[in-house]
């Protein structure tokens, strides 16, 4: 082991020096506490000091506070030297972090047995970094592998689009690198498409995993497959379901177990496209506003079932709305009507509905900005507890 021999009494650091190369070690020597941290900084391998508290320009206790400092990123097991024997002497070394004493004379059996001891407190310390490193490695594994999952789970989302004359657009955010929130649209036949946002309960990998799982069965638009049509055996040859039956088949197929409670709520809808009638379905979701800005009205939608799920057989309803052409469905997330201001005080559906009310007859994009905007002025940063999810439709007329 390469030991640093720290001494201004040129006898004593020789006599030092060729006590501890017979017991095996490499030495390394230095007149004062400055030209010891400059071999400290030079010689990596040097894992044990052993220094005499008093010298010239820097002593031993100086030393020893420099080496604690972090300057180094190694553990260095530091051995005082002192003639001192009083209690506030062994007091002031411990303090300031060295490892052990040894009393002038030196006693060289005594050495001996220090110098083991500190091997084996280097020795655990250098089975600790190198586990420390393998740790920091499985870590930037883990984290690059959340990144890609997180570049998927942006990939799966919607872009903004207009559907047959409805339009969309959206505004994401997880709180961790993934979300549990997801939402989708797509048109279901020439004259429905549907929408659904959805927030899985709690945060992180599961939550996010369970929602990409989600999004898969409600973005598949393949007749044969997709749970948002029921097959018939004559022309027609499909019915499109109503929100509350998708809602229903989809709290049949997935039940919360005591080990995940992976439930969620959701709201499901489509949207008839040459009349403008909405149809669909809360559950458990916040209220949905329904801004209309030729008269300025903001109507909350808030007949809210259970989150799927959650128990089996249960049932929820279908609400039917009439659109006009202009009007908009906003809908969002707990994570925005709960995000806490410094004072811990809700941002609240009454905010938001006024701020829908004053950026009623802004462009989508710039509505979605506005609140936005609001909600980061609140929390005081643009970083939030929970998941941040708005999901907007716009009603341009049937195509």
């Amino acid at each position: 082991m390469d030991v640093l021999i720290v001494e201004d009494a040129r006898d004593q650091l020789h006599l030092l020096s060729a006590i501890v190369r017979k017991l095996g070690h490499k030495v390394h020597q230095a007149m004062d506490g400055l030209e010891a941290l400059s071999i400290l900084e030079a010689e990596p391998e040097i894992r044990i000091v052993v220094s005499d508290w008093m010298m010239p320009n820097m002593d031993g206790i100086a030393l020893c506070e420099s080496i604690r400092n972090g300057r180094f990123d190694r553990y260095i097991y530091f051995i005082l030297l002192t003639g001192q024997t009083d209690h506030d002497a062994l007091v002031r070394g411990l303090s300031v972090g060295a490892d052990d004493f040894l009393h002038k004379p030196v006693d060289y059996k005594e050495l001996e047995v220090r110098l083991k001891g500190g091997g084996r407190v280097v020795a655990l310390e250098q089975s600790l970094e190198q586990k420390n490193m393998e740790l920091s490695q499985a870590l930037l594994t883990v984290e690059k592998d959340l990144e890609s999952a997180a570049s998927t789970q942006e990939a799966l989302l919607a872009q903004p689009a207009v559907i047959n004359g409805v339009g969309f657009e959206w505004h994401f955010q997880p709180s961790k690198i993934l979300g549990g929130d997801m939402f989708g649209y797509h048109a279901v036949d020439d004259e429905h498409v549907m929408f659904y946002q959805l927030d899985v309960a709690g945060h992180g990998i599961p939550s996010a995993l369970f929602s990409f799982a989600l999004n898969n069965l409600l973005m598949d638009a393949d007749g044969r497959t997709s749970m948002l049509r029921e097959e018939l055996s004559k022309p027609p040859w499909y019915r499109v379901l109503a929100p509350h039956e998708v809602v229903a088949k989809l709290n049949q197929r997935f039940q919360a177990s005591a080990d995940s409670m992976l439930y969620f709520t959701m709201i499901y809808g489509v949207v008839h496209t040459p009349s403008g009638r909405v149809t669909m379905t809360h559950a458990g979701h916040p209220a949905t506003f329904w801004v209309r800005p030729q008269t300025g009205d903001i109507q909350m939608l808030a007949d809210s079932g259970v989150p799927v799920g959650m128990m089996p057989n249960m049932s929820w309803e279908t609400r039917e709305i009439q659109l006009k052409p202009g009007d908009r469905l906003f809908m969002y997330s707990d994570g925005m009507t709960e995000c806490e201001s410094p004072g811990e005080e809700q941002f609240g559906e009454p905010r938001l509905q006024e701020l829908l009310h004053e950026s009623r007859e802004l462009p989508m994009t710039e509505m979605i900005e506005q609140v936005w905007k609001e909600l980061c002025a609140w929390r005081g940063q643009s970083s939030f507890d929970d998941d941040m999810t708005c999901l907007v439709l716009e009603y341009q007329g049937g195509k």
